[in-house]
């Protein structure tokens, strides 16, 4: 009875860490990805994570008969605002953006980028060439509510400059870069 009792201590102990040890890998492969799509100072995706939505998101509008919009932006005299107020304070005008693009990516398949830099993106999924252009107002009207002060601009305020191209499944596009290309024309 003893050599019985024994027995299942040990088996209890074993099936309990192995238990301890699966959610253990679970939360790291979790935050190993975590930190592999998303941007450490700002929380956004970054370009890896926004390449691979942005090619599925694309095959997902061709089925669904859905138009796909994506906006860059690109913060203003950012350089002469890292110099005139220092890194420091451009990082943190840095996550004030990226909050405004988080904010803006209302919907589940939405998604708010930071490319690099001071470029964001922000991916819209079914939505038309109106709504991002009211989007891209809204980005630019909350950034100006904001009132950043940057003496380095003509405009006296951190301002920020924004293009997008929405496409309709049926539109011809030969590769996902073109998008971009498009976007950053308008920009």
């Amino acid at each position: 009875m003893l050599y019985l009792l024994f027995g299942n201590l040990i088996g209890v102990a074993g099936c309990y860490q192995l238990e301890y040890k699966s959610r253990e890998q679970f939360l790291i492969r979790r935050l190993l990805r975590q930190l592999a799509d998303r941007d450490s100072l700002t929380g956004l995706h970054n370009r890896r994570s926004f390449h691979r939505q942005l090619d599925t998101l694309w095959r997902q509008g061709q089925r669904e008969a859905q138009p796909l919009a994506m906006l860059l932006g690109d913060i203003d005299h950012f350089k002469r605002y890292n110099d005139c107020y220092g890194h420091q304070a451009g990082d943190e005008t840095l996550q004030q953006v990226a909050w405004l693009f988080e904010e803006a990516a209302r919907r589940p398949l939405d998604m708010a980028v930071r490319l690099g830099g001071e470029e964001f993106a922000l991916l819209l999924y079914g939505s038309s060439a109106d709504d991002a252009r009211q989007r891209a107002e809204e980005l630019r009207a909350r950034l100006e509510q904001l009132a950043i002060e940057h003496a380095g601009s003509p405009a006296g305020l951190v301002t920020l400059s924004l293009g997008g191209v929405s496409l309709m499944s049926g539109d011809p596009l030969r590769s996902m870069d073109e998008l971009y290309v498009l976007a950053d024309q308008a920009l």
